[in-house]
């Protein structure tokens, strides 16, 4: 069993996965620690499940799985996390925009914590950095949902709900994300509300994080269909279907 599990949704990402891979293959060989990285390719239509075969005919570490037609971020990320065998299970995003530092930083905190269950980053806590900002818009419709989640979720100590760094010891994130039923815009929202729901033991950590300006989010569609998932989210709550007891 490898030490850490590392789990990348990838649409159509030919241009930005081989050179977060080349950075995090190096990172985690010059941090001795046993690993793998496991790609679920969402259905692309470029060169992206090529390279990533590729790559993996010359590194073991890195598996890979796919579906067609493309089925959404949140069932990739779902689909990669159970399919994945490390101790320890982080899903991130493929334009890699937390600095890898992060990765040990969060690992040390489980060694130090032994009752956290999950290590979620955050960009608004203290001690976290920007290092290249998002546009105003973006900015502006960003705190909205913040808001808006706290409010409608009654979360109101989680600081950053919509970042792709979450981090969780094995048993968490098998019974997380078997209770993770979002498709596509509300999968790291409502990771946070199950793992709450679920009653683990979550904290939040600073992270250095810096903007893509290639994001696929358009703010205001994006922002409409944002709401729409939350109220789908508490739906889910009503009927049962995050509180099954563990």
């Amino acid at each position: 069993m490898p030490k850490l599990s590392i789990v990348i949704a990838a649409y159509n990402e030919e241009k930005r996965l081989p050179e977060t891979l080349e950075r995090l293959f190096g990172f985690l060989e010059r941090a001795s620690l046993s690993y793998e990285i496991v790609i679920v390719d969402d259905g692309s239509r470029d060169r992206t499940l090529e390279l990533v075969k590729k790559r993996a005919e010359t590194k073991p570490q890195l598996r890979y799985l796919t579906h067609f037609p493309n089925r959404g971020r949140g069932v990739s990320i779902r689909e990669g996390v159970l399919a994945s065998a490390g101790e320890f299970v982080l899903e991130t995003d493929a334009d890699g925009s937390v600095a890898d530092e992060a990765i040990l930083r969060f690992l040390k905190h489980f060694a130090e914590h032994p009752e956290i269950d999950a290590v979620f980053g955050s960009r608004e806590l203290p001690g976290s950095r920007i290092a290249r900002h998002q546009p105003i818009l973006r900015i502006f419709l960003g705190q909205g949902f913040i808001l808006l989640a706290k409010i409608l979720f009654r979360m109101w100590c989680t600081t950053d709900f919509t970042l792709g760094f979450k981090m969780f010891r094995r048993r968490a994130a098998t019974d997380i994300f078997q209770h993770q039923f979002d498709s596509h815009f509300l999968a790291e929202a409502e990771i946070a509300y199950v793992a709450k729901r679920r009653k683990w033991n979550v904290t939040e950590l600073p992270v250095t994080w810096s903007d893509n300006r290639d994001s696929r989010v358009r703010p205001l569609r994006d922002s409409f269909r944002s709401f729409q998932g939350m109220i789908k989210i508490l739906w889910r709550d009503v009927r049962g279907k995050y509180i099954a007891a563990r």
